[in-house]
């Protein structure tokens, strides 16, 4: 375990203090083009937008690109988020009282720890409620005052006002998929842009898998190729597989082939079949990066897919 000041020193060091000098490796051709200047047309106009697309297809890079903009524009250096799930409670959003300042001086502003809300609506920031249909409709009440009203209260505080600035955005998965909760017709309605994410066009895919890879890693395009046949196939098959493989994994892929051919060549070995390399790696990444539908094993559905896209 690290001492203090150590963790202090490193901390400042990792700490993102200029947002809008962060670099973020983002391709916006095709669909995300599109949806960035629909997330543009909202700010613009005061609506707040819902990105709505199955993990893994770049939702949360978008809203973080988003917020860079923003703090280059509007020189706000905030950008706070929250990913949901059935454990989160209005007290994650809003904030809550120290218990043992609370004891000593009542509830006064010095014993309130403010929440990602709270300090996106104060600071005029951007605020991401991640995944936010897979917080209970309880916690997604505690967001219709602020939708609406551009305040919230605060118990034993008082009500305080938005800045003009703050931008809520909300991200969520199809609600077809396990684990989500309908979204209450209430946040429904203050919702106002649905923009949607799919797994994108093949060369924008590709775009992304290479901006990905470290810059002393590189790949043959026609090993890319066949990693994407992989990923692709995983897509097709809507019979075993519930959730297939997201960009995620494709990148997974592309940087471990990237690094054996790396070290192939660091150590002058005889450079490995291909086939043999991917169908190694699928098995590595797949394992992990799809999920089956009831019944189905997930071994034998990799299995499969290598099969028949490497055929062995």
């Amino acid at each position: 375990m690290i001492d203090k000041k150590k963790f202090e020193d490193l901390f400042n060091q990792q700490l993102i203090k200029d947002l809008s000098q962060e670099e973020i490796n983002i391709v916006l051709t095709g669909q995300y083009g599109k949806a960035l200047e629909l997330l543009r047309d909202a700010e613009a106009t005061g609506l707040f937008p819902a990105l709505v697309g199955p993990p893994g297809v770049g939702k949360t890079i978008l809203c973080r690109y988003f917020a860079t903009l923003r703090a280059k524009e509007k020189k706000s250096q905030s950008f706070h988020w929250l990913t949901m799930d059935e454990s989160i409670k209005p007290s994650h959003f809003i904030g809550s009282f120290d218990p043992a300042i609370t004891l000593k001086k009542g509830f006064v502003i010095e014993a309130f720890s403010p929440g990602p809300l709270l300090n996106a609506m104060l600071e005029g920031g951007t605020f991401l409620a991640n995944e936010i249909n897979r917080a209970t409709e309880y916690s997604q009440n505690t967001l219709l005052e602020p939708l609406e009203e551009a305040s919230i209260n605060i118990p034993h505080l008082g009500r305080i006002k938005a800045d003009k600035d703050f931008f809520f955005i909300s991200a969520m998965n199809p609600e077809e998929l396990s684990g989500t909760h309908r979204l209450s017709e209430a946040l429904k309605d203050r919702i106002k842009v649905w923009i949607k994410l799919d797994y994108p066009e093949k060369a924008t895919e590709l775009d992304i898998i290479r901006i990905n890879l470290p810059e002393h890693f590189t790949i043959e395009e026609s090993e890319l190729e066949l990693i994407y046949s992989i990923i692709e196939e995983t897509r097709k098959n809507k019979i075993d597989i519930e959730i297939p493989a997201s960009i995620r994994a494709g990148i997974a892929m592309a940087k471990l082939l990237a690094r054996k051919r790396a070290v192939e060549k660091e150590k002058n070995l005889r450079a490995k079949d291909t086939f043999i390399y991917v169908s190694e790696i699928a098995r590595n990444v797949l394992l992990g990066s799809l999920k089956a539908k009831p019944g189905m094993k997930v071994e034998d559905i990799v299995e499969s897919i290598i099969k028949k896209t490497l055929g062995g």
